[in-house]
Parts: structure tokens; C-alpha cells; sequence
């Protein structure tokens, strides 16, 4: 098991990402962000993919699969098998750190033209269920309180995920403040005479 840590943890380092860290804000090198499985020039975004991220997971463990679903400029990946544990690292950052590595490959073929979303054992969706559900509360408490509410700090895509739930929420609205891994969202009682202008959080990270 130390020898399988070590494996991953020499990988990210070797694309200059830590374990936990953030996904850097930054390109890769040109001889790091070569595909590790070099795809047919005639594929299709899919097979490109596809070819990477196998690619990707023999370097950690052959016990890995991966299964990809488009749906139409989203890739929605899905890594199975092996120990997941490895894959996810703690409060995520080894996945997210992942994905960047799958779209920092995709932008080299296709630019920006399509978005690869990764998760691994249903981890992703277990914890935008989680924020789902922070949200809704936070909702209800602002409602009977008529005071705002300040959520814990999160990450970009989280924060994205509870301003786009509440953006047509006819009582409430959010905001972001903060800086850096302190940013947070606040929800707050919405005013009809002053509508809310959007928020950077909901359409980047």
C-alpha cells in the first residue's frame, strides 16, 4: 500500500501538483501534459479521453477502469475499482487534482471546447447531495430568521453549485466573500427592489 501512496504521490509531483493541494491555476509543460496514452489522430474527443485516462490510471494501478459518458461538450468520467480511497485523497483534492490533469490534456487536443467532470466511487455526487442539502437548510433559516446566513468556505465548484440552485429562489440570494480557501457563500433574504448582480462564482472558478 505505501509503495501504491508513494506511486501517486511521485506522479502529482512529477505534474507539480501536491496530494493536498488545490489544482493549480496553471498549464503544464509541454513534454508533461502529452497525453500518457497518445491517441490515433482520426478519434473522436471520447476515444481521446478515454485513451488518456486509461492511460492515466495504469500509471497508479491496473486495478483501475474507467467509464465515460458525454453528454454533449461534458464528460462525465467515472473512475471503478481499485481503492477509490487513493484516487479521491482527502476532502477530495486528489480527485480534483486529477481532473485537472484531464482537462488540461483535452484543452492541448480540442482547446476549450469540452469540460471533463471526474469522480470515483460516487464521491462527487455524494457531496453535491451534501451542499444540496447545506443549501436548502441555510434557505429555511434565513426565511424564519430574515437574517443572512455565511456558509463554511468552499471550493469554486461548490460555491458555483449553491449559487446556481438559489439564482431563481424568489426569497433568497448569495454571494461570495473571502479570499483564497476562506472564500465562502452567504445567503441572503432577497431584495425585489434591488436584484442581485451575478456573482463571478457562477461562471468561474
Amino acid at each position: 500500500m505505501d509503495d501504491k501512496k508513494r506511486g501517486l504521490d511521485d506522479l502529482l509531483s512529477d505534474l507539480g501538483i501536491g496530494e493536498n493541494e488545490t489544482a493549480p491555476e496553471v498549464v503544464l509543460k509541454e513534454e508533461e501534459a502529452a497525453p500518457i496514452v497518445a491517441p490515433a489522430a482520426d478519434q473522436d474527443p471520447k476515444s481521446v479521453l478515454e485513451h488518456f485516462m486509461v492511460g492515466l490510471m495504469l500509471r497508479l494501478d491496473p486495478a483501475y477502469s474507467v467509464e465515460i459518458v458525454q453528454d454533449g461538450d461534458l464528460f462525465r468520467t467515472e473512475i471503478l475499482g481499485g481503492d477509490s480511497g487513493r484516487v479521491i485523497g482527502r476532502e477530495g483534492k486528489t480527485l480534483q487534482s486529477l481532473e485537472f490533469i484531464a482537462n488540461v490534456a483535452m484543452a492541448k487536443q480540442f482547446g476549450s471546447a469540452y469540460r471533463v467532470v471526474l469522480d470515483a466511487a460516487g464521491y462527487r455526487r455524494r457531496n453535491e447531495d451534501r451542499i444540496r442539502r447545506m443549501a436548502s437548510d441555510a434557505v429555511l433559516q434565513v426565511e424564519v430568521s430574515g437574517e443572512p446566513i455565511e456558509l463554511p468556505p468552499m471550493r469554486p465548484s461548490e460555491r458555483r453549485l449553491i449559487h446556481v440552485m438559489l439564482k431563481q429562489h424568489p426569497k433568497v440570494t448569495t454571494t461570495s466573500v473571502g479570499e483564497g480557501e476562506e472564500r465562502h457563500v452567504i445567503v441572503i433574504p432577497r431584495d425585489a427592489n434591488h436584484p442581485p448582480v451575478a456573482d463571478e462564482d457562477e461562471t468561474g472558478e
